[in-house]
């Protein structure tokens, strides 16, 4: 349990986070709330895209993985580093492009290139991310301060999106870049605790190479693909590279970001081997937030609330954001139910309504490590179209659109018939590879007959 320390501790940073983000709101534009004027810097967008990547699907579901596989869940991670460096090349033409055509959200993107058809159905899977996405990290959060504190897990939950609401609606996306700072700072102190506990805790991580082999071949695979395809198709990272000021900036503070992001792997990774080894036990949804309870010294151990919620925050108020940037812009403006005048406020209404309904999902769905693997099958099929694009950008529109839906399905009938698990990653793949022949085999036909 907190002392009273903890809880001033935990006072302020919410405290400093809410003025952070009304501050910002302040005598805003429209450009200015929706994408902070494309003119980010390297400071700036390197702490929002780092900060917005270590959420809960790393901190909690990677350690638990790391509970779960040992030394071969890093495959995720070496997946990562490799989908990143390749992302880098497509994210000059995403960047190039998309200050060309103003694009706004990653579905501009499939607009521009193959149509209304394929740019409303990216339109549904993104928000479906990102809308997972939230109520993911809003149960990890609530996790969190229900294993630390008297509060209850429901009263954590609409604690938690009421704060982060109040910032969104003041301060849009430049709030959730300012906050994105402070939080990269509470990341940074959160490593440095992570340091601490691998040097003063008497059990050693075993890293020996050939456990990195010890799982199922199938698994490597699953790990390997999800990590690499998936900021492919990460709408939040798209948006923040259509708001970088320029390529110089973009190249400086996407290097920056990976480096931090692979430190943190594998810094975790020791974390977990340790937690695994000195805890036997636990569920491993909580092994993280339960193995710092029992690890960390009491001051310490309310330190790391902080921390780790503030990076949870992090990551949930940029996924609420680029939701609520995908239904305002990618439905109700191109279906013209709504003026560009009039469009900040709307968007102030939809996130409103989103976080409602993101709460109230929260309070159902509980169980972190599976409900992950849901969205990141999901995630990486897209991820896995938009290479192919990228590759062959001629590719047909019947391809693009059969292979959207079919990947909606890869993961979606599975997930309902054999229950969530990692090979939902094959599953997705295998039928987005799937969508993608039928489409062809489409066009071809219809080629034919005129």
């Amino acid at each position: 349990m907190l002392n009273t320390i903890d809880y001033f501790f935990i006072a302020v940073y919410f405290l400093v986070i809410l003025f952070v983000g009304l501050w910002t709101g302040r005598k805003q534009e429209k450009e200015d709330y929706l994408i902070a004027n494309r003119k980010l810097k390297t400071l700036e967008a390197t702490s929002t895209i780092f900060s917005s990547r270590i959420g809960a699907a790393i901190l909690l579901t990677y350690t638990a993985l790391v509970y779960i596989y040992g030394l071969g869940a890093y495959w995720y991670f070496i997946g990562s580093v490799f989908g990143l460096f390749v992302f880098y090349f497509f994210g000059k033409k995403v960047k190039k492009l998309g200050a060309e055509q103003n694009f706004y959200t990653l579905s501009d993107f499939f607009f521009y290139l193959k149509g209304k058809t394929a740019g409303y159905l990216s339109a549904v899977v993104v928000v479906i991310i990102m809308f997972g996405w939230v109520v993911l990290n809003f149960t990890a959060g609530a996790k969190l301060v229900q294993e630390y504190t008297p509060i209850s897990y429901d009263i954590s939950v609409i604690l938690i999106g009421v704060i982060i609401l109040i910032y969104l609606l003041a301060g849009g996306f430049r709030a959730v870049v300012r906050t994105d700072v402070i939080q990269t700072g509470g990341i940074f102190l959160l490593f440095i605790l992570m340091i601490y506990l691998l040097l003063t805790t008497n059990v050693k991580p075993n890293l020996a190479l050939s456990e990195l082999f010890g799982i199922p071949a199938k698994e490597i695979v699953n790990f390997f693909l999800a990590g690499f395809f998936i900021p492919m198709a990460s709408p939040e990272l798209w948006q923040r590279i259509y708001a970088i000021e320029d390529q110089k900036q973009f190249k400086k503070s996407l290097i920056l970001s990976s480096s931090f992001y692979f430190i943190i792997g594998f810094i975790l990774l020791m974390i977990g081997m340790v937690i695994r080894t000195d805890i036997p036990g636990l569920s491993p949804d909580t092994a993280l937030i339960v193995g710092f309870s029992k690890l960390l010294p009491v001051g310490l151990a309310g330190l790391s609330v902080v921390i780790i919620y503030s990076a949870i925050s992090s990551s949930a108020d940029t996924y609420m954001f680029t939701t609520a940037s995908s239904v305002t812009q990618d439905f109700l403006e191109r279906l013209g139910l709504l003026k560009k005048e009039k469009l900040p406020v709307t968007m102030r209404l939809i996130l409103t309504l989103l976080m409602i309904l993101g709460i109230a999902m929260a309070l159902i769905l509980r169980d972190i490590v599976d409900t992950t693997f849901f969205f990141v099958s999901l995630t990486m099929s897209l991820g896995f179209l938009i290479l192919v694009l990228w590759i062959y950008p001629k590719l047909n529109k019947y391809s693009v659109n059969f292979s959207i839906i079919l990947c909606l399905v890869g993961v979606t009938i599975p997930a309902i018939v054999i229950g969530i698990s990692t090979s939902l990653v094959i599953y997705a793949i295998a039928l987005c590879i799937a969508g993608l022949v039928i489409g062809f085999i489409y066009y071809l036909i219809k080629k034919a007959v005129k």
